[in-house]
């Protein structure tokens, strides 16, 4: 073979190869196989949805299962359907949202269901947790209270011995009927132990964990990091800060609040726990858009309604309020003792001590504390029932110890309009004392505000001024009363008890010439001589 033929001789090897090549083409794939490849990466993704837990993650979940639903496998996916149905109900119920379109899409897999699944005695057990306790009926609380603990106990055996429902899920339903019913409360009173669960648990069993009973930030926090976009985590996170915003302003509960409110609107829990942090911080005009919200949502929502009717006294709207508080008791919802409470205080603000005192006297029917009695002693006094006053008054004054300076206020005024002036003065000291301590808590309060750092702002300069105010206020109250007990003292009789209450109540200007005519009578000679 010559040189020169070499070429064409490879090209032919060539294209042999090539021609070989093409005829061995891989066969066309299997139609079933892929399906069945692709629908147990679709099961493998969804397991991992209800692992992460999010309500979001429950969702997309659902949505694969029911994807593949008609599979041949169809009574296993019906079980993983089932259960992530069980899932939305109980995260819906945590949310106060209805439960009631998930439940029915559980009933209906259950004729498609593997041969043991006791599907019945897991609807009962989900039906049995209450929604989310802010937005709990006297129904249903009554109910939580009188579940008794061996029924609990025999829920949790069934749960924990089960083998055939998805072991994350029967886990979370465990949890959840655990924390619902407090079976971890010690028979001495202290607090439960915390829920045993390892920080490697799925995230979905570190979320029930994180909010059992009480908030547990590390929880939630890890659940969150393992998920982005746990809106329901924040929601609780928000929850833990709102507690506390009374005396720190809650701010990172606001943010918190914000990511919950943008993913659960329509939730009566987040729009309710926005009002009642609004409230807390002292922004009542705020609160009012989220507690309509909330009424909008849930109109038997009791907490939302007084908490409305709270901020409308305050902001003295008090048509609207007296309308608020009236919903409450013809609705015989919670908290109707309150309601009365404020119908009552609105009343008595406007004057109407007959409306006023039929109001706090029905309270006093339903409720027995420091503010309804002393309530009706001061619409007592006004109606110059003294005896009666005297009675509330007294019971207030016990109930609230060293705290209540108005009832030492009014028992003074309740004895002057008797002409008794010793005891009169004596009640007027009592409550002298009780403004000075007042007084002394409202500026050790107002220098912790100036002086904590990372407040915010709007919060920081409403409880100053709140506090400023309560200083001079108190303090004012405090020489008046000293003022009231000096003058008493001296128509009672005795002139040197009264001449040195009389130097408190100089350290007040605006009393100046009320303390000089007194020292006049007492006797005359420059002032602090008697």
């Amino acid at each position: 073979m010559s040189n020169a033929r070499m070429p064409r001789a490879l090209l032919v090897v060539l294209l042999l190869v090539v021609s070989a090549c093409a005829a061995r083409r891989p066969p066309a794939p299997n139609p079933e196989v892929e399906a069945a490849r692709l629908a147990a990466e679709a099961r493998v993704t969804a397991e991992g949805k209800v692992r992460a837990g999010c309500y979001d993650c429950l969702l997309e979940a659902r949505a694969i299962y029911e994807r593949i639903a008609n599979r041949p496998e169809r009574a296993e996916i019906a079980l993983r359907r089932f259960e992530v149905e069980l899932l939305i109900a109980l995260r819906e119920k945590e949310l106060a949202l209805s439960p009631s379109a998930a439940i029915a899409r559980a009933r209906a897999v259950v004729p498609d269901l593997p041969a043991g699944v006791d599907a019945a005695r897991y609807l009962s057990i989900v039906e049995l947790i209450p929604p989310d306790q802010s937005s709990v009926s006297a129904a249903i609380a009554r109910r939580v209270l009188a579940m008794p603990a061996s029924d609990v106990d025999a829920h949790l055996s069934f749960l924990l011995g089960d083998t055939i429902v998805f072991e994350p899920v029967r886990q979370f339903v465990a949890l959840t009927l655990d924390c619902t019913y407090l079976r971890r409360r010690r028979a001495d009173g202290r607090p439960p132990a915390e829920p045993v669960v390892p920080p490697t648990a799925d995230p979905l069993l570190l979320y029930r964990a994180g909010t059992c009973e009480s908030v547990r930030a590390a929880r939630l926090e890890a659940a969150r990091a393992a998920v982005p976009g746990y809106a329901e985590a924040a929601f609780f996170l928000a929850r833990l800060h709102v507690s506390t915003a009374q005396k720190t302003g809650g701010a990172p509960a606001r943010p918190l609040l914000a990511e919950a409110y943008d993913r659960f609107p329509n939730s009566p829990a987040v729009t309710y726990l926005h009002g009642h942090y609004q409230q807390l911080v002292g922004d009542c005009k705020a609160a009012l858009r989220y507690y309509d919200e909330t009424i909008a949502l849930a109109p038997d929502h009791s907490n939302a309604m007084l908490g409305r009717t709270i901020c409308l006294a305050f902001l003295k709207r008090f048509d609207e309020g007296i309308a608020s508080a009236t919903a409450i008791i013809e609705r015989r919802a919670l908290h109707v003792a309150e309601a009365y409470y404020w119908r009552s205080w609105i009343r008595h603000q406007r004057k109407e001590l007959g409306l006023a005192r039929a109001d706090i006297n029905s309270a006093k029917t339903l409720l027995s504390n420091g503010d309804v009695h002393r309530l009706a002693g001061v619409i007592e006094h006004d109606q110059d029932d003294l005896a009666m006053a005297e009675k509330d008054l007294v019971t207030a004054k016990a109930m609230d110890g060293s705290g209540d300076c108005i009832a030492r206020w009014y028992l003074g005024l309740v004895e002057m309009k008797r002409d008794r002036w010793a005891e009169s003065a004596a009640h007027f000291e009592d409550a002298m004392s009780c403004y000075e301590r007042a007084a002394l808590f409202a500026a050790a309060e107002l220098k912790r505000m100036q002086e904590t750092p990372d407040l915010e702002p709007e919060f920081r300069a409403r409880q100053v001024a709140g506090f400023e105010a309560a200083v001079k206020e108190d303090a004012a109250q405090q020489y008046a009363s000293a003022f009231n007990a000096a003058n008493h003292y001296a128509r009672a009789g005795n002139p040197a008890r009264a001449k040195a209450l009389l130097e408190i109540a100089a350290k007040d200007p605006s009393l100046e010439s009320r303390v000089l005519e007194l020292r006049r009578l007492l006797g005359g000679g420059a002032p602090g001589v008697f």
